[in-house]
């Protein structure tokens, strides 16, 4: 399972697609479709851009809580 718990829940309730998410941080929509499936963890760097973009914290994505 991805690190990345609640990311595509976030995307869709900001009702964003995925090109449009990952055109506006400049990666590929293939590369955002993986961490949204947990069949990939993105880099760090890609992580914090995600986090800035949607106006929400690493703990929200990465469901530190449930930890």
């Amino acid at each position: 399972m991805s690190v990345i718990n609640h990311l595509r829940e976030v995307r869709v309730s900001k009702g964003l697609t995925q090109k449009e998410v990952a055109d506006a941080i400049f990666i590929s929509k293939d590369s955002l479709s993986r961490y949204e499936t947990g069949k990939q963890d993105p880099r760090l760097d890609v992580a914090i851009r995600l986090s800035k973009y949607f106006e929400v914290s690493m703990e929200i994505l990465y469901d530190v809580a449930a930890e």
